[in-house]
């Protein structure tokens, strides 16, 4: 009889998905979020597309985006089970979100790495052609994809199965706060002033280029004063976005890992709300980077509207500033364009 009951108390017991507020609402970021990203990703990455450092940034971030979306999608949840492999499983893979950390993790990654890139094409064009090559950038890719697999290990080992239920357990207080105050710096802080220095630089770079092409080259001062408008308005978009979509949730797991709150404050309608609008961030990244540039949407009619599938010489994130009606001969525009 005691046996009976010991195995009727760690037998798997699935609830259903409620349908709270938030769970609806990561349904629908979720479908965005696929949609939205399946499309950059089909438009960048299709084969016989040629593409620059910028395009294959932006593919991988959308790849990072799709599999977020991916993973926010609203499922059963376990209320008990066993504390067998399986069991074990779940609770350090399933139950703990690792994968969809991860892949937002390599989100944030890729997302500097593009202001990094950006900055290098039109500051340092000799770095950029030796970092940011074909070859290179899928390695670049790979490394962001590992560093948010290692950041994240901490997760299998907080998260396990103990009386038949998933629990959250650190092995101590002062590692909790080391872990809480490590992933606030790395994943929040760190990112925005790198992205903030990165595209300051960038559009001060095309500032002194302004000027220096005033005199006598009307064309390119035309053209890099839009560069400089197009610039700005990329960082307000980004960083600002950026900072309103993560920032709640980044202080929420801080005053959650440095003992504010106790584990009750991660299952509370309120941080729920921060985690949503953190999945936010995965839906407006393609409509950021590809929504505005007019060569992404050249090729993405040419693609589904039965035009001619030739897409010229460029790649599709090369002619973000539009030279179609101007003929300039300069060599940094050529890097210029690739903003």
């Amino acid at each position: 009889m005691e046996n009976t009951t010991d195995l009727s108390q760690y037998s798997w017991t699935w609830a259903p998905v409620a349908w709270e507020w938030w769970e609806i609402l990561q349904l629908i970021l979720a479908i965005v979020g696929i949609l939205g990203n399946f499309l950059v990703m089909i438009v960048l990455l299709r084969p016989r597309h040629r593409r620059c450092a910028t395009d294959t940034l932006i593919g991988a971030l959308a790849v990072a985006d799709f599999l977020t979306s991916i993973f926010i999608i609203p499922h059963q949840r376990v209320i008990s089970l066993p504390d067998t492999p399986g069991g074990q499983f779940y609770c350090r893979i399933i139950h703990s979100s690792v994968l969809m950390w991860i892949s937002i993790c390599a989100s944030i990654f890729t997302l500097t790495t593009i202001s990094i890139e950006r900055l290098a094409a039109v500051r340092y064009t000799s770095l950029h052609q030796v970092l940011f090559t074909h070859t290179r950038i899928p390695i670049l890719i790979v490394a962001l994809w590992i560093l948010a697999f290692v950041i994240n290990t901490f997760s299998l080992y907080v998260h396990f199965v103990e009386g038949g239920v998933c629990v959250t357990q650190f092995p101590s207080p002062d590692f909790q706060k080391f872990i809480g105050v490590s992933l606030f710096i790395i994943e929040y802080v760190v990112p925005i002033v790198i992205m903030i220095t990165a595209h300051s630089m960038t559009l001060y770079s095309l500032r002194q280029q302004g000027q220096r092409s005033d005199q006598g080259q009307e064309p390119i001062a035309s053209k890099l004063k839009e560069a400089q408008r197009r610039v700005l308005q990329m960082l307000l978009i980004v960083v600002i976005i950026f900072i309103v979509c993560w920032t709640p949730d980044q202080f929420g797991f801080l005053v959650f890992n440095i003992g504010v709150v106790d584990v009750s404050h991660l299952f509370s309608p309120l941080y729920r709300c921060f985690v949503v609008l953190a999945f936010a961030n995965s839906c407006a990244n393609p409509f950021i980077y590809a929504g505005r540039s007019p060569g992404f949407r050249k090729a993405f009619l040419q693609m589904f509207g039965g035009k001619s599938r030739h897409y010229g010489a460029h790649s599709v994130f090369a002619d973000l500033i539009d030279d179609s009606n101007t003929t300039v001969n300069a060599t940094n525009l050529g890097e210029i364009d690739k903003i």
